[in-house]
C-alpha cells in the first residue's frame, strides 16, 4: 500500500508539523438500504484516464452521471462547484487515481446527463455518490472533496454516513436548504477547509466553520480564485495538499 501512495505519504511526511486530532464519524448505513436505486454501468469509456461511467439514483428520484477513475480500496468523490461540471475534476481525478485511489466525478442534478432542477438538493446527490462508492466500488474509506457549493453538502453529508475525512474549496455556510454551519458545530469528520485569501465572503464563511467545527485545519492560498478555480494558480501545491490530506486520514 505504501508504494501505491509512495507520493503521498512523501507530502504527509512535510506535514506532521500540522496534524488534524479528530476521530472519524462512526455512523454507517446498511447495506440493504444503501444499495436500493444503485446501478453501476460497466461500459469501459474511451475518456481521458477514467475507466467506466457510473450511473446512480437518488433517494428522491433523480438520475446521477459519473465517471470512474482507476481502482483501489480508499474511493475519493469530487463535487463540483456550481456553473461548472465533473469536468472540472478531471485532471486531480486522474493524478488521484494514478497515485492508487478509486475516484469518482459526477453531475449534479440538472447538469451533464443527470436529471432534475440544477442547485437543489446537491446533498441527496452526494449521498448517493457516497453509496455508490461504499456499496458498489466496495472501498474501504471514502473521502469527499467539494469545491463551493459541493464543498457545503460535503460539510453536511459527512456525519450521516462512513467518510473518513472532507475537504471544502471555498464553501459557503449554507445553500438552500443545506446548513453546513449547523452540521459542522456537530462534525466529527476531520475538515480541511481551502479558501483564497482575496475571495470575500467565503472568507469570513471559513472563520465561521472553523469556529463551529473541532477538527478543522485551515490553508489559506494566494489570490482570488474560487472552488476548483485554484487550480488554475496553485495547481502543484493545491494537488499535493489535497492528496497528503487523503493519505493522512485513510493511511
Amino acid at each position: 500500500m505504501l508504494s501505491r501512495h509512495f507520493k503521498s505519504f512523501c507530502i504527509f511526511i512535510l506535514l506532521l508539523a500540522l496534524p488534524i486530532q479528530a476521530c472519524a464519524s462512526g455512523s454507517s448505513v446498511s447495506p440493504s438500504q444503501s444499495t436500493q436505486n444503485l446501478e453501476e454501468t460497466s461500459e469501459t469509456i474511451t475518456g481521458p484516464a477514467a475507466t467506466k461511467q457510473a450511473r446512480f439514483t437518488t433517494r428522491d428520484g433523480e438520475e446521477i452521471s459519473g465517471l470512474v477513475y482507476g481502482q483501489g480500496d480508499i474511493g475519493i468523490v469530487l463535487a463540483h462547484m456550481r456553473g461548472r461540471g465533473q469536468s472540472s475534476w478531471a485532471e486531480f481525478a486522474t493524478v488521484a487515481s494514478d497515485s492508487g485511489y478509486v475516484v469518482l466525478t459526477f453531475d449534479f442534478r440538472g447538469y451533464g446527463d443527470s436529471t432534475g432542477t440544477k442547485d437543489k438538493r446537491m446533498d441527496r446527490d452526494l449521498e448517493a455518490a457516497v453509496r455508490y462508492m461504499l456499496f458498489v466500488e466496495n472501498v474501504r474509506k471514502v473521502v469527499i472533496v467539494g469545491a463551493s457549493m459541493g464543498g457545503t453538502a460535503a460539510i453536511t453529508v459527512a456525519g450521516e454516513y462512513n467518510v473518513a475525512a472532507v475537504a471544502a474549496l471555498s464553501p459557503s455556510v449554507s445553500y438552500g436548504r443545506i446548513d453546513a454551519l449547523e452540521a459542522a458545530s456537530t462534525m466529527k469528520t476531520p475538515l480541511l477547509l481551502i479558501v483564497a485569501e482575496n475571495d470575500p465572503p467565503f472568507n469570513g464563511y471559513a472563520n465561521s466553520l472553523i469556529t463551529a467545527a473541532s477538527t478543522t485545519r485551515y490553508l489559506e492560498m494566494a489570490g482570488s480564485q474560487h472552488g476548483t478555480n485554484l487550480f488554475a494558480e496553485h495547481k502543484d501545491e493545491l494537488t499535493e495538499q489535497l492528496l497528503a490530506f487523503v493519505y493522512a486520514q485513510t493511511r
